[in-house]
């Protein structure tokens, strides 16, 4: 039997609202778990909870990869988004991100971590929070916090 869904049972999942198969947005992967959006042989995650209809949102999102790859860390970040589908698709296209981000259309993943509002970013070793943005905090405090914590975790 043949791995790819047909027209018809892709069209089910999507108006059914459950996970497909992972889809390519231009370079990016949209995934429907966590577990497909880790790179193989896992290592530390940075999740950052976004919203495509928030530009503080999508600035942090790419933020926290310019941080992650000016340090130098070894750490993977996924974005994770409630949008649509469609909308997320365009969003990633039109912005050239290129890294995995998880559809999370049933907040499976915000529930899990508290996360009650965007943008969010935790920092998982393993399946251990180390980092959790302290939404009292501005967005440069929190940044400042978030560096420390790469930094007492990822440097030599």
């Amino acid at each position: 039997m043949s791995r790819r869904l047909s027209l018809f049972t892709a069209a089910a999942l999507v108006a059914a609202g459950l996970p497909g198969p992972p889809v390519r947005a231009g370079a990016a992967l949209i995934c429907s778990s966590l577990g497909e959006a880790v790179p193989p042989g896992g290592g530390p995650v940075l999740l950052v909870f976004f919203s495509i209809e928030c530009p503080v949102c999508y600035e942090e999102l790419f933020e926290a990869r310019y941080l992650v790859d000016q340090g130098r860390w070894p750490v993977a970040v996924i974005g994770v988004s409630i949008a649509l589908r469609d909308d997320l698709e365009r969003f990633l296209d039109k912005h050239a991100w290129t890294s995995p981000v998880v559809l999370d259309r049933r907040r499976v993943l915000f529930r899990a971590y508290g996360v009650d509002a965007v943008p969010f970013k935790v920092l998982l070793l393993g399946t251990e929070a180390v980092y959790r943005d302290d939404p009292y905090l501005g967005p440069a405090a929190r940044r400042e916090e978030l560096l420390r914590c790469l930094t007492r975790h990822f440097s030599r």
